[in-house]
């Protein structure tokens, strides 16, 4: 995944690039404060190099999104 297909995807789900960031990812932890002031652009081109820093799943349905493991969300969003 580039930087254009992460701020894509972000666009497409309607959040920033910060929320896709899953805060449990080494990097995330050794970086935080420099990654919480970066640009959505800059941001984007650091997961790009540093795929672990985005959260997953990413799933979008027409009922919504949801990022990360949130399995009540999830069930929520494939309930018929």
């Amino acid at each position: 995944m580039n930087e254009e297909e992460i701020i894509r995807i972000a666009q497409s789900l309607q959040v920033k690039v910060h929320e896709l960031l899953r805060s449990g990812s080494p990097v995330y932890k050794e970086r935080k404060e420099e990654l919480l002031d970066m640009s959505e652009e800059e941001l984007a081109r650091v997961i790009a190099n540093e795929p672990t820093l985005i959260k997953r799943p990413i799933i979008k349905t027409e009922k919504g999104y949801v990022v990360g493991l949130n399995a009540e969300k999830i069930q929520e969003l494939i309930k018929k």
